[in-house]
């Protein structure tokens, strides 16, 4: 599993990028959007966290899973 940090044991890089894709889909985001709230979440984290995404490698990873 992707863990967000080591020691993270609640969450993983999935489960955030799907709570902040969800968020952009329901309220309309553009690109950009996404790519600042996932800005201010790395900053907010520790630093080392692996949440070093922009929704090209997003969509690049759940393209992978099968989802688009």
């Amino acid at each position: 599993m992707n863990l967000l940090w080591d020691g993270c044991t609640n969450h993983n890089k999935l489960l955030i990028v799907v709570h902040v894709i969800t968020i952009k889909s329901d309220h309309g985001l553009s690109k950009v959007g996404y790519n600042r709230i996932i800005e201010c979440a790395i900053s907010i984290l520790p630093e080392g966290n692996m949440l070093k995404e922009n929704l090209y490698v997003v969509k690049s990873m759940m393209k992978c899973l099968g989802l688009r």
